[in-house]
């Protein structure tokens, strides 16, 4: 009886190991642990000038080599993420590390702040990534 316990445990843990990385490279994520957060590059400063510019360009690079679906990128008025705040929402490909949001949206002197999430073929997504900034147009 007890050596048909410790097989059963040597099993489990065996499987438990094996398993992410199984998942991993079938495209069905890790069901352990959700998707890294995104590596957000711009802007992550306290201030963006956009004074005569068409176009605010958000920029991000993955953190992890993982089976990425796509992200989702939100924007909002203020520092509060709140649904009420949400100026923007965007469902974007993989493939892509950019969107340019056209600088007519943003408010001289406003805070905004953008967040990205990445979400895996299996829908697990990551914590968010976010930054809050100033916007200054003239």
């Amino acid at each position: 009886m007890k050596r048909g316990i410790k097989i059963a445990i040597a099993i489990i843990f065996v499987l438990s190991l094996t398993l992410p990385v199984f998942a991993r490279a079938r495209g069905l994520g890790n069901f352990l642990n959700p998707p890294p957060e995104p590596r957000l590059t711009y802007p992550t400063a306290e201030t963006v000038i956009l004074t005569g510019k068409d176009f605010l360009e958000f920029k991000w690079g993955i953190s992890e080599l993982i089976n990425i679906d796509y992200y989702d990128f939100r924007l909002y008025k203020g520092c509060n993420m709140f649904a009420s705040n949400l100026l923007v929402k965007q469902r974007l490909p993989s493939d892509t590390f950019s969107i340019k949001i056209k600088s007519s949206l943003f408010e001289d002197r406003q805070v905004y702040t953008w967040a990205l999430r990445q979400v895996s073929f299996s829908g697990e997504k990551s914590d968010p990534s976010f930054s809050s900034f100033k916007v200054i147009k003239k």
